[in-house]
């Protein structure tokens, strides 16, 4: 189950497993992340007024989401400390963190949007943490004509790659937009396009299938249909989180 965790056996991945690459990535995705947040929120204090209540509703929520599906997925395999401590899904701690987000705004009825100064910032640190898989050798995909050998002389799609090409793009393009997109708009199309490009994605990647579809294609289709949801109830598309 190397798709899902972080295990990886000895001489795997494009770094020495003497460097901890994915942990030192995962710290830097952070830092990136929060000093991207605080040059864009420079000269507005109004922004961060209900921030704190909803990044760690954001955080929670999205560790919650991030480590469910890794856990229903290993269970009839059996789990232990690495696996819960390692495994972790992107697309399901977007979705946890959407659903986290919603709750806390709704329960104490926050009507401000965020979303223009978070989206650029979680782009960024997706993109920094997808070169920590790319590193590692987790998160590959199937066996292909050209690729990367992570170290088992099987040449396979670098989907940490094509990923970490992706966030980064959208990093560019959130980044530059964020002054002229309505208010709250560029999270909720980064998280729709993001939701979009991984579904696409698990063709190529080596993940069970559950009717017809991967594990993170039906946490995509909930993702989007989460932001359709709220979309629809806020009756415009562009207000959302």
């Amino acid at each position: 189950m190397m798709e899902v965790s972080h295990n990886v056996p000895e001489g795997w991945g494009l770094c020495p497993q003497s460097i901890p690459v994915y942990p030192l990535c995962m710290l830097l995705a952070f830092a990136a992340g929060f000093a991207v947040y605080f040059y864009n929120a420079r000269g507005t204090p109004r922004q961060s007024e209900h921030l704190f209540p909803i990044v760690l509703a954001a955080f929670f929520g999205g560790l919650i989401g991030a480590k469910l599906p890794i856990v229903l997925m290993n269970l009839r395999y059996g789990l232990d400390w690495q696996t819960l401590l390692a495994g972790r899904t992107i697309a399901g701690g977007l979705v946890g963190g959407t659903i986290g987000v919603l709750l806390i705004k709704r329960r104490l009825g926050i009507q401000g949007r965020y979303g223009n100064l978070l989206a650029a910032p979680i782009a960024l640190g997706m993109a920094v943490g997808r070169l920590g898989c790319l590193l590692s050798g987790c998160c590959f995909g199937n066996p292909a004509r050209w690729g990367v050998d992570f170290g088992d002389g099987i040449v396979r799609h670098p989907t940490q790659l094509y990923e970490l090409l992706f966030c980064l793009t959208a990093f560019f393009l959130l980044q530059r937009s964020r002054h002229t997109a309505p208010p709250g708009s560029l999270l909720t199309r980064y998280f729709m396009a993001y939701f979009m490009f991984r579904f696409m994605e698990e063709f190529i990647r080596p993940h069970p299938i559950l009717f017809g579809l991967t594990t993170f294609q039906w946490l995509c289709i909930a993702g989007t249909i989460i932001l359709l949801l709220k979309a629809k109830l806020m009756k415009t598309p562009e207000d959302t989180v």
